[in-house]
């Protein structure tokens, strides 16, 4: 394989590891949106509560506010 090739492919695989990072970016604030929304709309009063039961009952892992 070619220096060149080698640095194309070396490319690719940044260029697909960074779409990946940005697509569960977008996924996990599109699950925060979901589970506030729930929690702002439920009777349990404790919205931080209602938002872990939220991620819970999807069986996703609970998000800590700075996406970590």
């Amino acid at each position: 394989m070619s220096d060149e090739e080698r640095e194309y492919l070396n490319e690719m695989i940044r260029s697909l590891n960074n779409q990946l990072v940005d697509a569960l970016r977008e996924r996990d604030d599109a699950r925060r949106i979901a589970a506030y929304q729930y929690a702002k709309h439920s009777n349990y009063g404790d919205e931080s509560f209602a938002m872990r039961n939220f991620f819970q009952f999807h069986k996703w892992e609970h998000l800590k506010e700075d996406g970590k």
